[in-house]
Parts: C-alpha cells; structure tokens; sequence
C-alpha cells in the first residue's frame, strides 16, 4: 500500500467517530491524537499512528 492511500482525512476522522472539528482538536490536545498537519486546513492520520492510538486508550482505560 503507498503512503498516500495510508493516510485518512480529517473530515473521516471526525465522520468515523461521530465527532466535530473541537472535539478532534481536543483529542490532538488531551488525548495526543497523532496528526499530521500539512496546513491549517489539510490534517492526516495514518492509519497505523490511529490503531496504535486507539490500542492505548483501550489499555490506559480512557
């Protein structure tokens, strides 16, 4: 799989979760969500960095 198709939007972070763009610069903030900023406007994950991210909720009980 290339990088690119690797990397999930913003806008389907905040779809997936059900969750608006103040929660998902919360997340970034308190929750240290693993983003990619390329600007103001264009935010990334790769999927792996969410997985690993999701996992640690899990196991710190969050």
């Amino acid at each position: 799989m290339n990088e690119k198709e690797d990397r999930i939007p913003k806008k389907e972070i905040m779809k997936m979760y059900g969750i608006d763009r103040t929660t998902f610069e919360l997340w970034i903030k308190e929750r240290n969500l693993p983003v990619i900023e390329i600007s103001s406007h264009s935010k990334y994950i790769r999927r792996k960095d969410l997985i690993d991210w999701e996992n640690n909720l899990i196991g710190s009980g969050n």
